[in-house]
């Protein structure tokens, strides 16, 4: 009997110490390799701040190229529906329209406007019997437009354009967002990036609200014979655009 126990313990110590040789804890790197580990862990860390550094400024480059972008389609889109005024009145003229009538009585009434429906529709811009125009109000929808507030002042003058300063000229006016857009506008137009041409504070509010102006020498110097520009205010606090649309 005391053999057979003897057996049996002898039996389970055995498996005891080969439980022991299968089921050992596994080693612990040594300091040189636990050292290379740590030294893998933090490249790839410096590697993806990298990546995410790359993708946060390409984000950025194309975000601004688009916002670039849309400005220059807001320009165009101003520029052109300048043009297309322009274009109504000549053609207005051609079917017998009187230019110095234009320049007094030119009606811009929109179709929202009491009296749109009311004839004669001749002189209006806006209506299809007149100048056939679609009417807009600013360069986009947004509220951080390039140009607002666009308007026609039938009887404002820039002094040295078209044949005599007595009869207006017909201005397209508009409100430009920033000195920078002004400056854009005028290097399409004139090939400068200067400072924009100062129109007196007095004046510039006054043409920029729909009021008829004179623009020479005394309000602003650098507008004489110039067409299409845009301008800013003494202070350089607020900047917009004219255009005559038909020079008389």
């Amino acid at each position: 009997m005391l053999y057979n126990d003897w057996l049996e313990w002898s039996y389970l110590l055995s498996i005891s110490e080969n439980n022991k040789k299968v089921f050992h804890r596994p080693r612990r790197p040594k300091g040189k390799e636990g050292g290379n580990v740590l030294f893998i862990i933090l490249i790839g860390i410096i590697a993806l701040a990298l990546l995410t550094q790359m993708v946060s400024k390409s984000s950025e480059l194309q975000s601004d190229t688009l916002s670039r972008q849309a400005q220059d389609d807001e320009i165009s889109r101003m520029l052109t529906q300048s043009a297309t005024l322009s274009s109504a009145l000549h053609q207005m003229v051609v079917n017998g329209e009187d230019a110095a009538t234009l320049y007094l009585n030119l009606s811009t009434l929109k179709p929202e406007d009491i009296g749109f429906e009311t004839s004669p529709h001749s002189l209006k811009i806006y209506h299809p019997f007149g100048g056939g125009i679609t009417p807009m109000s600013a360069s986009s929808s947004s509220s951080l437009a390039v140009a607002t507030d666009f308007n026609i002042s039938k009887a404002s003058i820039v002094t040295g354009v078209g044949a005599t300063d007595t009869l207006g000229d017909i201005l397209f006016t508009t409100k430009i967002s920033s000195e920078s857009l002004c400056q854009k506008i005028n290097k399409i137009l004139t090939g400068s990036t200067a400072v924009p041409p100062i129109l007196t504070t007095a004046d510039f509010d006054l043409l920029f609200a729909g009021t008829a102006i004179t623009i020479d020498n005394g309000n602003c110097a650098s507008c004489v014979n110039i067409p299409r520009l845009c301008v800013s205010n003494t202070n350089a606090s607020a900047w917009g655009f004219y255009a005559s649309l038909l020079p008389k």
